[in-house]
């Protein structure tokens, strides 16, 4: 069965069934003007007691209380007892019972069990139309098909009914899926960029490292020759080789997320958060209020975390820009703690167009790029927080000064 075909299902019976399945019968009870307490005559001839008969129709109509569960078994079931009930009881005409079975059906089912239960209703609609015309003592056929014909337009109409809710339901799972399809392609898109400013980062420092030490080693050959020299120069060749041997792992299990082109040689592993100014500038043009507020000590970031520094507060600049309009106030806090910086990005929304401004469309947003965000900052070793405020919208991030600190996520391609 396919995804569409399990819209709304649920489990079995609820509370609310014990409200709901006795009130269906009584319904069903007083509409058939049963509930005088008075015997029921039958089709049969002999009359039999009301409380026991009224009992016996209350327990039968508890499967109604699987209906969610089980639309169609549950629709088969009452429309049984409810012509059951109809051929031997002289006045009852079930009608609540299955009226509610159907909208069920229609509700919950794929079109292969709806349509079906629409043209078997419409036996419960004759059953109830011929108890009508043998009271009303009118057995003409043309009695019996326009009561017969009420009856069904009532369930047509419930049954329409439930259809255009499921088409609406299918339409906005459809819609789920495909935007967590989306999210979830944007995710590891991100992933893997974040996996080539890391190799970027870490190429980088582990060369920088490499030459260092080969270069102390240069000059600690030249030392005298005591135990404690050599002891350098050992440790300095370790180093050398180790750093070179993993700059060759680092390159045989990241080298492939590299652009065929090149484009990701340093230019993104060169952002950091001093950088930002820029971006301030040139949301300033685009004709938003930015505010830098920034408290504390400034501290030297790791690359990995200066670079989610930069990308959050780029993100954020990029999202108040599409969303917040002209005039937007958008205040930048930076927040320097020992160890730690607090980053958080407010924006409110600007001004209303101006009577006779063309109007220009808002960009639809699927929130994929603060998924990616949220990723980068928990590689980092940060945690991250985003929604909507009074007025705007608030995105704030904790950073460690080095990156590994304050969570247990362990980073892709991190010692």
């Amino acid at each position: 069965m396919s995804s569409a075909d399990e819209v709304g299902r649920d489990s079995g019976p609820r509370r609310i069934d014990l409200l709901v399945v006795p009130a269906c019968a009584a319904a069903d009870l007083f509409v058939s003007g049963l509930l005088t307490g008075d015997p029921m005559t039958t089709t049969l001839g002999p009359t039999l007691p009301s409380w026991p008969v009224m009992a016996v129709i209350a327990l039968a109509y508890g499967v109604l209380a699987w209906r969610r569960s089980h639309p169609w078994l549950t629709f088969l079931a009452i429309l049984g007892i409810s012509l059951a009930f109809g051929l031997v009881l002289t006045q009852f005409q079930p009608i609540i019972g299955v009226a509610l079975a159907l909208l069920k059906v229609a509700r919950r089912s794929p079109a292969r069990q709806a349509n079906p239960a629409l043209v078997l209703a419409a036996f419960a609609a004759l059953n109830s139309g011929w108890t009508a015309t043998r009271i009303s003592g009118d057995d003409s056929v043309f009695a019996l098909i326009s009561i017969s014909g009420i009856f069904m337009s009532l369930f047509t109409l419930i049954w329409v009914i439930g259809r255009r809710e499921r088409r609406s339901r299918v339409r906005t799972q459809q819609e789920k899926e495909r935007l967590l399809a989306t999210a979830q392609e944007s995710l590891g898109q991100q992933r893997q960029q974040i996996a080539r400013d890391l190799h970027d980062i870490l190429s980088h420092s582990m060369s920088a490292m490499i030459l260092q030490s080969a270069g102390a080693k240069a000059v600690s050959t030249k030392l005298d020759g005591t135990t404690e020299a050599k002891q350098v120069t050992e440790a300095l060749t370790a180093i050398e080789s180790t750093g070179a041997e993993s700059m060759r792992e680092l390159h045989r299990l990241l080298g492939l997320l590299r652009t065929a082109d090149g484009q990701g040689e340093s230019g993104v592993a060169r952002l950091r958060l001093a950088d930002v100014d820029t971006l301030i500038t040139a949301t300033r043009h685009g004709g938003l209020v930015v505010q830098l507020h920034r408290e504390g000590a400034v501290q030297p970031l790791d690359p990995s975390v200066d670079l989610a520094a930069y990308h959050m507060v780029q993100e954020s600049l990029t999202n108040a820009m599409k969303h917040a309009g002209r005039g937007a106030v958008v205040d930048i806090y930076e927040t320097w703690e020992p160890g730690e910086l607090q980053l958080q990005v407010r924006s409110s929304r600007g001004l209303a167009p101006e009577a006779g401004d063309a109007a220009v469309p808002e960009p639809a947003g699927s929130g994929t790029g603060l998924w990616g965000l949220r990723e980068r900052v928990q590689l980092a070793g940060g945690s991250f927080e985003s929604g909507p405020v009074d007025g705007g919208f608030v995105t704030s991030a904790v950073l460690p000064v080095r990156s590994g600190r304050g969570t247990n996520v362990e980073p892709e391609g991190e010692s």
